[in-house]
C-alpha cells in the first residue's frame, strides 16, 4: 500500500499528524544549522533558512526548518514550536515552524 499525498504545500494538520501537542518537545541542538540554496547541484551564499533538531517520546529526533534565525533554547530544554507545520513528499515528512520558545 502506498499512501496519497492529497497535498504538496507545508500544513498546520500534517503536522498534527506527527508532532502530539499532549508531549513534550525537547530540543536536541546547540546551534542553528545554516540551510542554503542551491543552484546547478551547488550551494550559494544565499541563505534559505536555518535548522534544529527535537525531540518527543515515540518519536525518532526531527528536524525543523525556520526561515528567520531562530534563538537556540538550552539543550534538552523543553521548547513550544510555533506555526508548527509538515510537508510529506514520498515517505519522508519535513518540518517548519515560525519560531521557538522555551517553556518551563
Amino acid at each position: 500500500m502506498k499512501i496519497v499525498n492529497k497535498s504538496n504545500q507545508y500544513l498546520e494538520s500534517t503536522a498534527a499528524q506527527y508532532v502530539s501537542t499532549a508531549k513534550p518537545v525537547y530540543s536536541v541542538s546547540t546551534n542553528a544549522e545554516i540551510k542554503y540554496k542551491w543552484k546547478d547541484n551547488k550551494p550559494t551564499n544565499e541563505v534559505s533558512g536555518y535548522q534544529l533538531t527535537f525531540v518527543q517520546e515515540g518519536l525518532p529526533p526531527f528536524n525543523v526548518k525556520f526561515d528567520a534565525e531562530p534563538t537556540v533554547p538550552k539543550f534538552l530544554g523543553k521548547v513550544a514550536l510555533e506555526q508548527l507545520e509538515a510537508l510529506e513528499i514520498r515517505t519522508n515528512v519535513y518540518f517548519k515552524a515560525s519560531s521557538v520558545k522555551e517553556v518551563k
